[in-house]
């Protein structure tokens, strides 16, 4: 996925056994992955391990009445906290792009970390 997010097509350059250590098919199945499309790549906006971004906590998640989805969320270490409305069907990559946008998050990217799991990868 960085890969991808750094150059749009990585993919086209990979090399099937000494990159991916797998068949030829696996290689072509990867190059056809719609999650890995350079369309794709540029809406999700949760970083990948190793790259700067800052982090953001996701303390609790609410049901509402309509279906939708409220997040309590913090940003870094104690910093200030804030919730999002997220529409039923809507995934953690629409809420980390939503926050993204709401906050003008320089960079487009954050580090998301769920309550009892950790970071979350895109």
């Amino acid at each position: 996925l960085e890969a991808v997010r750094q150059y749009a097509h990585a993919l086209k350059y990979a090399n099937p056994i000494a990159r991916l250590k797998g068949t030829p098919e696996v290689h072509a199945s990867l190059q056809s992955d719609p999650i890995l499309h350079p369309a794709s790549v540029a809406r999700n906006c949760i970083a990948g391990q190793g790259c700067r971004a800052p982090v953001v906590h996701i303390s609790a998640l609410f049901a509402r009445p309509d279906q939708s989805v409220e997040s309590l969320l913090t940003f870094g270490m104690g910093g200030a906290a804030c919730s999002l409305v997220c529409r039923a069907g809507e995934t953690l990559g629409d809420l980390t792009r939503a926050l993204v946008q709401k906050y003008s998050v320089e960079g487009g990217l954050v580090h998301l970390s769920l309550p009892g799991h950790g970071r979350c990868s895109p």
